[in-house]
Parts: structure tokens; sequence; C-alpha cells
């Protein structure tokens, strides 16, 4: 039989057991930025008969959407006001954790706006390294500066890869006992000029100016809000309960041989 120690340290594992699922670190690892139609779905055009993305950036480097068709680069800074050295670069990869409550995401988004126009603006989210036919949050603004929804656009938004793939139609996706949620959304500047600063909309609250670069053309950015919240009270998965249970009647049963062994 485990002595006291032992059983107790056992409860004690599993309590942490469940503590660890109830604030399992959430990291955002991949977004793209695209143009999109009222219904949410992104401009696209077709190639060779393949649809791809059209008026899209991506935070991962160097996507084709069709051989020898770069896709723009999207640049995200979780500091506020950001300068240069502040955004993360596209690459392969990258990893920004989530804190508990709101998390301010800047992007700037390379190069002029290859659709333009008045058509509003989608954004696809990823997170914990996930594949980019697994889109967790998608919403979509009808218009520039607009208030935003969920994108369940079944017909094309853009993956990181610039695939054509459908919108997750939600604004918020659980891990384990923390829920994330997209609470704001809002393209502030939008590129196609040259020269100067980009322009500005009215309710600029969270407004930056964009590290500078070489091609000399304005670039589309905003920002965007990712709240976590966590159930404090999480209900442990089965194999933790039985962990407890274990350890109670462990220590349970070390009490009860006490008690006769002083009788």
């Amino acid at each position: 039989m485990l002595s006291k120690f032992a059983s107790g340290a056992l409860v004690a594992l599993a309590v942490a057991a469940v503590a660890t699922q109830a604030s399992a670190a959430i990291s955002l690892t991949n977004g793209a930025l695209f143009r999109a139609d009222a219904t949410g779905t992104n401009l696209n055009t077709t190639s060779g008969g393949t649809t791809v993305a059209r008026g899209g950036w991506s935070t991962v480097l160097n996507q084709q959407n069709v051989s020898g068709n770069y896709g723009a680069q999207l640049f995200l800074a979780d500091t506020a006001n950001p300068g240069g050295g502040d955004f993360f670069a596209p690459a392969s990869s990258f990893s920004a954790g989530l804190q508990e409550g709101a998390n301010t995401v800047y992007f700037w988004a390379d190069g002029d706006d290859t659709v333009g126009g008045d058509d509003g603006f989608g954004l696809n989210l990823w997170f914990d390294g996930a594949a980019a036919s697994a889109v967790a949050i998608s919403a979509f603004a009808p218009t520039p500066g607009a208030g935003f929804s969920a994108n369940g656009s079944t017909t094309c938004t853009a993956a990181y890869n610039f695939a054509c793939i459908a919108g997750s139609g939600a604004l918020s996706f659980v891990v384990g006992a923390s829920t994330v949620t997209l609470t704001d959304f809002h393209v502030l500047g939008l590129g196609g000029g040259t020269g100067g600063e980009d322009r500005v909309y009215h309710d600029n609250a969270n407004g930056f100016t964009p590290p500078a670069h070489g091609n000399g053309v304005n670039d589309t950015y905003g920002y965007f809000v990712l709240t976590v919240t966590t159930d404090v009270a999480p209900v442990p998965e089965p194999a933790s309960w039985a962990l407890m249970i274990a350890g109670f009647g462990l220590a349970g049963a070390t009490l009860r041989s006490r008690r006769r062994a002083f009788a």
C-alpha cells in the first residue's frame, strides 16, 4: 500500500493535471488577410482550371497561388504602437503566445491592394500550428472600416497558402477550458497610393504608421483583438477524474490502516 506521502502526491499530481488543462497555452501561428465581397467570398480568379485567391496577404513567406505567382506578405505585431522591429516577419512559421484577456494584434499588409475598390476584407486565423485547411476563426467586413461578422463562405476564402478554403463560420474556438474570441477587427488604411503616409480612417483609435519599406507604395494596415477567457472551474477529463479518485481512495485507505494500528 502506498504511504500517506505517496497517496497525497498522487492527489496533488491529479489536481495539477486539471490546472494544466485549464490554463493550456494558446498561440496564434498563421493569418491571412484578403479582399472579400459582401458574402465574405474572396475576389478570386481561375488560372489553368484552378481557382486561386486574389487580393490576399499571408504570414507565410514565399507562398504561390499559381506557379511563379507569389502572394503578398502580411506582417503582425503584438506590441502597442509597433515599430519596424516589432513585427513578426513572414516566414515558414511563427508563434505569438496569447495571454488571458484582450490581445491586440496590429497588421501591415505589404504592397498595394491587388484588387482595390470599395470591397471589404476577410481575415482568417490559425492557432497552434493548424494546417491551412483547418482555419479556426474567419471574419469579414463588407466595406473597409465597417463592422465585422463571422465568415461562413463555402465558396472561397484565402488560406495562408493562398488556396481557396471554406470559412470557419466562427469568431471563436475552444482550447481545453479556454475560449479565444475575435472581438475587434478594423482595416484602418488602404494601400494603393504612391508616396506619403497611408490614409487613416476617422475611427483610428489604435492607429500606427507602418514601417517604411523600399517599394514606395502605400500599404494596407489595421488591427484585430483576440480575447482569451478561461473557465475558472473546468470539468476534469476522465483520465484526471480517475487519477484523483485513485489518489483520494489510497489516502483514505492509508488513514483507515493508521486507525486500525492505533486501536
